[in-house]
């Protein structure tokens, strides 16, 4: 039933070859993929899918190369918008906190310079104390032996001054009183009563009371019928001190400074902090068995310098030291190039500042007039005004509070305006005058046990300056180490964020290199593709 076929010659093969090749021509192609192909060489659809891979590899080898070159992971806004915003924003802080780290060194530098100087006025003190301890000794002659010894004083005195004037750090001046600041307190006065008239509980003359206290103290001063003991007492903040109104009874400061010594019921903190201070001797010339008068009431508050504006010329006046100023300055515009300039100062402090109407200030200037006539004032106001902008414009100083003393030092320790980040300096007066030691002279025996007492108060003054420096470099050396860690911390945060990884940006690139290799391969076979169309031809 079926006839087994022997081999197939060359010749029958290459017939059927034949026919398959015309049929195939007579017969289109059904497959529209292998058509395009095949048939349509215009776009050459391969090579362009090639050429299109092989430039998002060169791109993402590209990519690589940066990111290798230059070792972040975000170069521009495009590689990680959000990424960028937050690094930018570490940077800041990081930047920030390095330059605090910088104040915080500087800091560290001026306090010591400062204790440095302290250094030598204790030694210098130490070495008074022992010259007035062998003045006190009988054995010595005024007119040779305490002469000698009252000579060796006058000039440890006059150096003592002279590292108060001579002490400074970058130009700043840091023993002569102008690093201080004001402390908390008030000043209240008291009216005198006419003398040799009936009334109640009158004092003979006008005293001054000057209240120095942390802030939120208040300290009342009264006078009591007579017979009744004076005291002071305290009921929680409020101190209040009785002085009994006996006829011709006088009050001291020592005085004043028993009763508060002696006060009962004083809050926690309160000893040593709170202290009156009186312009004179409180003198009664009058008695009441039973009124109570008041002679005042001071409320501390945190030391301010006063300030003020002048807002029509865009001026604004600041003390240069804390306290309630009640000062005046005026501003006059002369007439006519070549007048005389100057300030004058009358006794209540009030200043007039003269100026050629046709020459420009700038408050730089205005400054430096005001500084020369000692005047403790601080001028600012944008660019420069003429002496006629000038003319006319008053200022009087207001909104300041607590006790005068000097401006102080603010100190950046932190990378915000937060008062948190902010320390204030003050070192006290270290010139013979403000420790209390001018009228020391030990050329007499009475005078040198006078002196030896006024030498130790001076040494505890100059040991109070030198230990808030030491507490203060100690905290600033805390300050520092606390700024290291966190600008390590967040340097190690934002280095995360846009510092690349290496071995993960190698292996990226590696493997983009072979995409391209292969791509480039692809592309040239793509290309050789549409030459089979040429078979179609022949």
């Amino acid at each position: 039933m079926f006839r087994k076929l022997g081999p197939v010659s060359d010749r029958a093969r290459r017939s059927l070859e034949e026919q398959e090749k015309k049929r195939d021509r007579e017969v289109p192609v059904k497959n529209n993929y292998m058509e395009v192909i095949s048939m349509r060489i215009q776009h050459n659809i391969m090579a362009l899918n090639s050429n299109r891979q092989l430039g998002i590899n060169n791109s993402a080898v590209s990519k690589s190369l940066e990111k290798l070159s230059s070792g972040f992971r975000i170069n521009r806004a495009g590689d990680d918008a959000a990424g960028l915003a937050i690094s930018e924003k570490m940077r800041a802080q990081i930047k920030g906190l390095e330059a605090a780290t910088d104040n915080s060194q500087d800091a560290i530098s001026l306090v010591q310079t400062a204790e440095g100087g302290l250094q030598e006025v204790h030694s210098m003190l130490n070495r008074m104390t022992e010259l007035a301890t062998k003045s006190a000794n009988g054995t010595y002659t005024d007119d040779v032996d305490r002469k000698a010894l009252q000579d060796e004083v006058s000039a440890l005195k006059d150096e003592i001054n002279r590292i108060a004037d001579g002490t400074d750090f970058n130009g700043i001046k840091l023993l002569d009183g102008t690093m201080g600041v004001g402390t908390s307190g008030g000043v209240a006065s008291a009216a005198a009563g006419a003398v040799g008239t009936t009334g109640a509980n009158k004092i003979k003359s006008a005293v001054d009371f000057t209240v120095s206290a942390p802030e939120g103290y208040t300290v009342n001063v009264s006078l009591v019928a007579k017979g009744t003991a004076s005291n002071a007492t305290w009921a929680g903040k409020t101190l209040t001190i009785n002085l009994e109104g006996a006829k011709d009874k006088v009050y001291t400061q020592a005085d004043i400074d028993k009763l508060i010594q002696d006060a009962s019921g004083a809050p926690e903190g309160a000893a040593g902090k709170v202290g009156v201070q009186i312009s004179d001797d409180i003198t009664i010339s009058d008695t009441d068995t039973a009124a109570t008068t008041s002679l005042a009431s001071v409320a501390s508050a945190e030391a301010k310098r006063a300030s003020a504006t002048d807002a029509a010329k865009g001026i604004t006046v600041t003390a240069n030291k804390a306290g309630a100023h009640t000062r005046k300055i005026d501003f006059a515009g002369a007439a006519g190039a070549g007048t005389h300039v100057g300030v004058t100062v009358d006794g209540d402090g009030n200043v007039k500042v003269g100026f050629e109407s046709g020459k420009s200030y700038t408050a730089a200037d205005v400054n430096k007039m005001l500084a020369e006539a000692g005047v403790d004032m601080t001028v600012s106001y944008d660019g420069s005004k003429t002496g006629a902008d000038l003319d006319g414009g008053s200022v009087t100083l207001a909104n300041g509070s607590g006790l005068s003393s000097g401006g102080g030092m603010k100190l950046q320790i932190g990378d915000t305006n937060d008062s948190y980040n902010q320390l204030e300096l003050s070192i006290a007066d270290m010139h013979v005058n403000a420790l209390d030691l001018n009228s020391v002279d030990i050329s007499t025996r009475d005078g040198a046990a006078a002196a030896m007492s006024k030498i130790k108060t001076a040494i505890n003054t100059v040991s109070t300056s030198r230990g808030k420096l030491g507490a203060i470099q100690n905290r600033l050396e805390h300050t520092i180490n606390n700024l290291g860690v966190t600008t390590e911390n967040i340097t190690s945060a934002e280095s995360r964020i846009r510092d690349v990884d290496m071995a993960k940006e190698m292996m990226n690139y590696t493997k983009n290199s072979v995409l391209v290799q292969s791509a480039q391969a692809m592309l040239a076979q793509a290309n050789q593709q549409p030459q089979s169309v040429l078979q179609l031809l022949q």
